[in-house]
């Protein structure tokens, strides 16, 4: 169901989701906090929804990411993927010694140091950190060698922290996107659209008995009906996606193969003023590394105390 427009729940918001954004942002600027780059990017994240930068991770890191992810079969047990390739299993177990591009992987940034350099890096720390008022913490990622297929939603259903509304993502292309991959997608300015809110009151879509179907058709209804224009982004390697929690996306509906390669990365954050849902039940998860003094990172697959031969291994019970 939708709340009244306006409603804001009782929900905390982002400085960039407040009615005064504007006004905070054109303060900063006169005072000197923030340059005339950062104020263009942030004015339009305030107004859209979501920001593009162009060749933003440089190329020499993103091929070191990408050696690091094709290798990733030399650690076995070390890095947890899905197992779409066999249904009726678990949809998560640990990565094996086979060379696999076909599985997504969870929190790759937990053991490489590679995709640390990319989901936090400094310019996205930077702009993040304006966003949040505090630095960012990565506290999931997904990296994608094909489209998941994802259909439309908005990030607040599926990612939940404390605050649903404290969260932004970044989606960072580790190569050169073909149209028809199924390419990520998004509804302009739909991070304005009135809550939607599930059975219990709450944005979190729950885990069993949820109607996905109805809260898609609903999503992109709503869009339509505001003439919220729908963009396809056919990224470059090296760029960078981000968007806000209520922003309204999805993977664009493959025409090529489904096994297509497309592979990406996409990185939840959020400031430190909130912390995951998830750190209610998993107390042993609940450890937050810091990066560089710019930011840090969680896990809900992986306990970062325990690392054996400077990695950590995937959480049993996580994994089913």
């Amino acid at each position: 169901m939708w709340a009244a427009p306006g409603d804001g729940r009782g929900m905390r918001t982002l400085w960039t989701d407040a009615p005064d954004a504007m006004f905070r942002l054109a303060k900063a600027f006169r005072e000197g906090l923030v340059s005339e780059e950062e104020c263009d990017d942030l004015r339009h994240f305030i107004e859209r929804g979501w920001l593009i930068w162009r060749n933003a991770i440089p190329a020499a890191l993103v091929d070191a990411f990408v050696r690091d992810i094709h290798g990733l079969h030399r650690h076995p047990g070390k890095f947890a993927r899905t197992d779409h390739a066999n249904p009726g299993k678990p949809n998560r177990t640990a990565h094996d010694r086979a060379p696999n591009r076909y599985e997504s992987f969870f929190d790759l940034y937990v053991n490489l140091a590679s995709s640390r350099a990319v989901c936090l890096h400094p310019r996205i720390c930077r702009f993040l950190s304006l966003v949040f008022g505090t630095p960012p913490i990565a506290m999931q990622q997904l990296l994608f060698q094909r489209s998941n297929a994802h259909g439309v939603h908005q990030d607040t259903s599926v990612v939940a922290v404390e605050d649903p509304l404290l969260l932004a993502a970044s989606w960072i292309a580790l190569q050169d996107v073909t149209e028809g991959s199924g390419e990520l997608a998004f509804y302009d300015r739909s991070h304005t659209l009135p809550h939607f809110l599930f059975a219990d009151g709450s944005k979190r879509m729950p885990r069993t008995g949820a109607d996905r179907a109805g809260y898609e058709a609903a999503l992109r209804e709503a869009c339509e009906r505001a003439g919220m224009e729908y963009h396809r982004f056919l990224a470059k390697k090296g760029d960078v996606f981000f968007w806000s929690a209520d922003l309204v996306h999805r993977s664009h509906p493959l025409s090529l193969p489904p096994d297509t390669p497309r592979l990406s990365c996409v990185t939840h954050y959020h400031p430190t003023t909130t912390q995951p849902f998830w750190f209610r039940f998993h107390p042993e998860h609940r450890t937050v590394r810091g990066f560089e003094g710019r930011g840090g990172y969680a896990s809900a697959y992986y306990r970062l105390s325990d690392e054996t031969d400077g990695m950590a291994s995937p959480y049993s019970s996580e994994l089913a």
